[in-house]
């Protein structure tokens, strides 16, 4: 199944896009993100051509990657019962080190397409406003919801 876009409510792209699976997540009443149900995916049984087009997707965006994202670990004391309550939303304009803007929510699109050769149907959620940031770098946010949280399926 391929990615799809949702907007809700009649919004236009907003600030903030986040990818969500058709799966609970732990904590909070959402859908799970993206790179958390990446980490169930076996692309080790998929074929080839989605082995290649997920390296070349995670690429981005694994520790060693050529994007440079960073991901948090926000644990132990650092993990706070704000932490734990939030959700991660990249920022639309959030670029890549000498790549254009939306770089990164354009490769994270690549990756939803591979998720979803591999089965996985990933979906788009656009806000302005991803609730009370709890933590943020130049292309992510770190939110916890101050209303109703969006829902992409």
């Amino acid at each position: 199944m391929a990615s799809r876009r949702s907007r809700l409510g009649g919004m236009s792209d907003g600030h903030y896009v986040r990818f969500v699976v058709d799966k609970p997540h732990p904590t909070l009443d959402a859908e799970l993100g993206m790179f958390t149900a990446l980490e169930e995916i076996d692309f080790d049984t998929q074929k080839g051509s989605v082995q290649r087009a997920h390296e070349e997707a995670w690429y981005w965006f694994s520790p060693d990657g050529g994007g440079g994202l960073y991901r948090p670990r926000l644990t132990g004391k650092l993990r706070s019962q704000a932490v734990r309550k939030s959700l991660f939303w990249f920022k639309a304009d959030a670029r890549f080190a000498w790549k254009e803007k939306g770089s990164v929510v354009r490769r994270a699109r690549q990756l939803a397409q591979v998720m979803g050769e591999a089965g996985v149907e990933v979906r788009e959620l656009h806000t302005d406003d991803p609730g009370d940031i709890v933590w943020e770098d130049l292309r992510q946010a770190l939110a916890r919801p101050s209303g109703t949280i969006p829902r992409a399926f």
